[in-house]
């Protein structure tokens, strides 16, 4: 029996033993330089980083909260046990009111591209088959669920923090250590500038970047008025857990499709 075993602990594979110290240091480092950086010196690491540890994910578990402001409302908090396997498979069930007991289930190229999905209660023994951009699915919700997952948010602040950059419009206000739910994270508040509305997805952004796993647990972003338009969470993260097509299966016994 190895030593791990002996021990009740977990091998972790020696690339991802090499690979988190070296992003640890990077992360630890970063605050220290701020005040002698502009904001591309000071962002662009974090970023980088954040996309270098994404690609070393092929799955992951979570528990996913989000609230969103749908059409002027700010709806309730929703907590959703959430499971994704690159490249685009995702398995969400509801885990508390007022939606507990619902799922939803995506895979790309499968179930005609089509979101599967069911209510709680006693409505979920009616399963639809639903253009994941339609007005049925996207009733209650900001994003379609294809937008869901680390992927999506580190690419959108990739994409639109850059574009930011490029055109002088991104002022940091922040870039600090913090906890968030627990876990020792890098805080980074910002504001695109100008405001106006269509050119960048909200006005100010606060991001909390998990240091030991370098992946965006904490995202919550606000128009030019302070409101708050959407935030979205991730606790007890668990990557690479080796999900097969089961897990992603509307057939799984497990499931209520």
């Amino acid at each position: 029996m190895s030593d791990e075993k002996r021990s009740g602990k977990t091998a972790i594979p020696f690339r991802r033993r090499v690979f988190l110290p070296l992003v640890l240091c990077a992360a630890f480092f970063v605050p220290a330089r701020i005040a002698a950086a502009g904001p591309a010196d000071a962002i662009l690491p974090l970023l980088e980083l954040m996309e270098a540890s994404y690609a070393k994910v092929n799955d992951y578990q979570a528990v996913f909260r989000k609230q969103e402001r749908v059409e002027g409302k700010l709806l309730p908090e929703e907590t959703i046990l959430l499971k994704f396997q690159k490249p685009l498979r995702i398995y969400m069930n509801w885990i508390s009111d007022p939606l507990r007991g619902q799922e939803a289930l995506y895979v790309e190229g499968k179930n005609d591209n089509k979101l599967v999905a069911h209510r709680g209660g006693i409505l979920g023994v009616i399963t639809l088959s639903l253009d994941p951009g339609g007005a049925a699915a996207m009733k209650g919700n900001r994003h379609p669920i294809t937008d869901t997952g680390f992927g999506f948010i580190v690419e959108q602040l990739n994409n639109n923090i850059n574009r930011a950059l490029r055109h002088g419009e991104l002022q940091i206000t922040r870039i600090g250590e913090e906890y968030f739910e627990g876990r020792p994270a890098t805080v980074v508040e910002a504001g695109f500038t100008p405001r106006e509305a269509g050119k960048y997805p909200c006005s100010r952004l606060v991001i909390h970047i998990d240091r030991e796993l370098m992946l965006p647990i904490g995202n919550f972003f606000y128009d030019e008025k302070g409101v708050l338009l959407e935030k979205y969470s991730y606790t007890d993260v668990k990557l690479n857990v080796g999900f097969t097509d089961v897990d992603f299966s509307r057939y799984n016994e497990k499931y209520r499709f």
